[in-house]
């Protein structure tokens, strides 16, 4: 990020301590893993490692304390994702933008197998500062980070999604995931992938162009996937494939609605109500078939200064829209 715009941002969305507000819930998770019984004491600890990680980019996610929650145990498709750690042998789940791996270390708590977990970033420094809040190590949380940026072919060679099959493709299997020096040995073998966050930090191509790297490192494996949620907008016919919004940054967005996300993995008909935009048919990640799509969309509201910038004021309340969905093979 260059530092004008790490300015803008830090200048837009100033630290408030306000903004502190995990649940009962992660207060006590944050608890057990952190090891801090007073609660007075876990929050001097979390502002101290904030400032730490807005010295290093000043993103809203920090701003609001994101590292003291989790996404992954809020999605519907959680006990999947649980159940096939459990069932499948070497079910490999990779954490994209995962920042300071809240989301990980929730799952390991959780029980899924941590030598089958791979986290991701743009910034190393993030993973650092995750060990630093949660008091762990590379020897005692031994989940293989890999630090790069997913658009970058030296990071994820291109390469098509497999179709759904029963049987695993004849690929060389993947090295030991504490060597791995990139993702593209992961091609085609991931049983789970989970991007929190992520793709609203694009725009329209940008995303679809993601969605087709997940989907190629995705296994051909019935019950393998993708789950996530971001920024989007509501399923109305205005937003029928998608719309902008504002953005604290490029001053728009471009934000799906449900219908408009199915239509990025499974296309869409000509013939179907709703064609693809300009009236014509879109190719999708995936043959129609092949996935299950869900996707769903939550109204968030909030009085903070952040929620009123990110997500539009309305008479001094924000009212944004959170899409959550899953990718599942079937």
């Amino acid at each position: 990020m260059a530092d004008d715009e790490a300015k803008q941002l830090a200048e837009t969305f100033p630290a408030d301590p306000e903004l502190y507000r995990p649940s009962k819930e992660e207060i006590e998770w944050l608890k057990k893993v952190i090891g801090i019984e007073d609660e007075e004491e876990l929050k001097r600890h979390a502002f101290a490692v904030q400032a730490e990680g807005l010295a290093v980019c000043p993103y809203p996610c920090l701003t609001i304390f994101v590292f003291t929650s989790y996404k992954i145990a809020k999605h519907p498709a959680y006990q999947d994702v649980l159940k096939l750690g459990k069932e499948r042998p070497g079910a490999i789940y990779l954490e994209t933008a995962c920042c300071f791996g809240n989301d990980v270390r929730k799952l390991v708590s959780d029980g899924y197998p941590i030598e089958n977990i791979v986290a991701t970033d743009l910034q190393k420094d993030f993973w650092q500062l995750g060990h630093t809040f949660f008091r762990t190590t590379p020897s005692s949380f031994p989940v293989p980070f890999l630090t790069g940026d997913i658009f970058d072919p030296e990071f994820l060679s291109p390469a098509s999604p497999l179709p759904t099959s029963r049987s695993l493709p004849n690929i060389p299997p993947p090295p030991s995931l504490i060597s791995l020096p990139t993702l593209t040995p992961l091609l085609h073998t991931l049983s789970i992938i989970h991007a929190a966050a992520f793709f609203h930090l694009f725009q329209k191509e940008e995303q679809r162009e993601l969605a087709f790297l997940l989907a190629s490192l995705l296994s051909p494996l019935p019950g393998s996937l993708i789950l996530g949620s971001h920024i989007g907008l509501p399923d109305t016919a205005e937003y029928r494939h998608g719309g902008s919004r504002p953005s604290h940054l490029s001053g728009t967005m471009f934000a799906h609605s449900p219908s408009s996300w199915r239509d990025v993995w499974v296309g869409s008909r000509a013939d179907e109500r709703g064609v693809g935009e300009g009236g014509k048919a879109e190719e999708g990640v995936f043959k129609r078939g092949e996935v299950e799509v869900w996707a769903e969309v939550t109204e968030v509201v909030d009085r903070s200064a952040f929620a009123r910038q990110e997500m539009g004021k309305t008479e001094g309340v924000s009212k944004g829209v959170i899409l959550s969905w899953s990718v599942k093979r079937v």
